[in-house]
Order: structure tokens, then C-alpha cells, then sequence
């Protein structure tokens, strides 16, 4: 094979390299896209939990409220009992004292606890909006992600094409430069065949091709490399 018909199939499997990068960068795009929706759902079921973990804590704090209550109730009722059964004066007092020191108390906590059942609605009416909130994004999330795998799926089936394509085309290149072509490509040189620029420079790395290297490229005697490895060609 003569070497511009080397170059030639070289110019023709990176061709072939270029549509899997695009296919594979478009393919990572649509797989970002699907991470984004999912993280959209979760983010709304973390905030959903984080309220109705909020609202059960209310309403724990709200029943042990009810509880003192009812334990200053039980207070009240039995120093009332108590001022029937002394006979000092200032026993009366003191008990009288008691009774009225926990009905302040059980007043202040009756107060906190409308306070804590309106904060419970409001709760409720956020939870409820949230759940709404929430199915509605699942269910738009759903045939957007529907949608958005069966891309993935045709371009799976394209990459897929291409690679077959690319295998052919790399068994039309002789040895050694299937192999130099590879090795370029796995240390991510995403172009491995080049064209020398006006100023004579390689249009990979820009670094200056010696005039000899340039003759011989137009002369085609052979297949040239710049001295990052590359392989150059001349455009007509």
C-alpha cells in the first residue's frame, strides 16, 4: 500500500473516532440529563421527609404539653382538696398559692398548644402541597427519562454500528501504523493524523516540521510523524 493511501485510511478511521467521541459525548449529556431528574425527585422526597419529620416532632411536643397539663390539672385538683381539709389559715394560703402558681402554668401551656395546632395545619398544608409537587414530577420525570433513554438507546446502537465500521477500517491499515495510530489514541490524542499548517507548523502540538520532513510529505515518499508522534499530511 502506497503511504498516501495509508494516510488516506488513517484520515478515514479517525473520521470514524470523531462520530464515537461525539456519540459517546452526547450519550454522557443525555445520562448527566437523567442524573439532574433524579436528583430533582430526590431533593423533593428529602424535603418531603424533612416536613413530615418536622410535623411528628410538633405534634410529640405538642402531646407532652398535653401531658404536663394534664398532670397540672391533677395539681390543681388535689390542692384544692387539700384547702378543704386543712385548718391553718396560712396552710390555705400556701396551697391557695399552689393552685393559682398552676393554673398559670396550664394557661401558658394551653396558649402554646394553639399556637402548635395552628403550626400543625400549616404543616399539613405544606406537606400536602409538597405531595403534589412531588407526583407531578415523578410523573413528568418519568416520560421525560422515558424519552431521554430511548436516545440512549439509539445512540448505543450507533456507537455500537460505528465500532463495527472502525474494526473493518482498522484491519485496512497495515502494521506498524494501526498500531502507532492506537497508541496515539489511548494517551488521549484525540487527533492522530494532522495536517501541517500555512506556517509549516504540525496542527497538533504547533511545533515547527523540519523542511526535509515537509519534502517528503509532498513528494509522498512516505508516512511522516511530527515529533509528538503524529502522523502529517499536506492538504492539497
Amino acid at each position: 500500500m502506497e503511504p498516501i493511501d495509508i494516510l488516506l485510511e488513517l484520515i478515514e478511521l479517525q473520521r470514524l473516532d470523531s462520530g464515537l467521541d461525539s456519540l459517546e459525548k452526547i450519550k454522557k449529556n443525555f445520562l448527566s440529563d437523567i442524573a439532574a431528574i433524579d436528583a430533582n425527585i430526590q431533593s423533593l422526597k428529602d424535603t418531603l421527609q424533612t416536613e413530615k419529620k418536622g410535623h411528628e416532632e410538633l405534634m410529640k411536643w405538642r402531646k407532652s404539653q398535653e401531658i404536663e397539663m394534664g398532670t397540672l390539672d391533677s395539681h390543681i385538683v388535689k390542692y384544692t382538696r387539700q384547702q378543704n381539709d386543712v385548718k391553718s389559715s396560712d396552710q390555705v394560703t400556701a396551697l391557695g398559692q399552689e393552685i393559682e402558681k398552676s393554673k398559670l402554668a396550664k394557661a401558658a401551656i394551653e396558649e402554646n398548644i394553639l399556637e402548635t395546632l395552628m403550626k400543625e395545619d400549616e404543616q399539613k398544608a405544606q406537606i400536602k402541597k409538597t405531595t403534589e409537587i412531588l407526583a407531578e414530577e415523578e410523573k413528568r420525570a418519568a416520560a421525560e427519562k422515558a424519552e431521554i433513554q430511548q436516545k440512549i438507546a439509539d445512540c448505543n446502537k450507533a456507537i455500537a454500528d460505528k465500532h463495527q465500521e472502525r474494526t473493518t477500517q482498522l484491519g485496512k491499515i497495515e502494521e506498524p501504523y494501526n498500531r502507532g495510530y492506537e497508541n496515539l489514541r489511548n494517551k488521549g490524542k484525540k487527533l492522530a493524523v494532522v495536517a501541517v499548517t500555512e506556517e509549516n507548523n504540525c496542527g497538533g502540538c504547533n511545533m515547527n516540521v523540519p523542511p526535509q520532513v515537509l519534502h517528503e510529505i509532498r513528494q509522498k515518499m512516505a508516512i511522516k510523524t511530527c515529533q509528538c508522534t503524529r502522523y502529517l499530511y499536506i492538504k492539497e
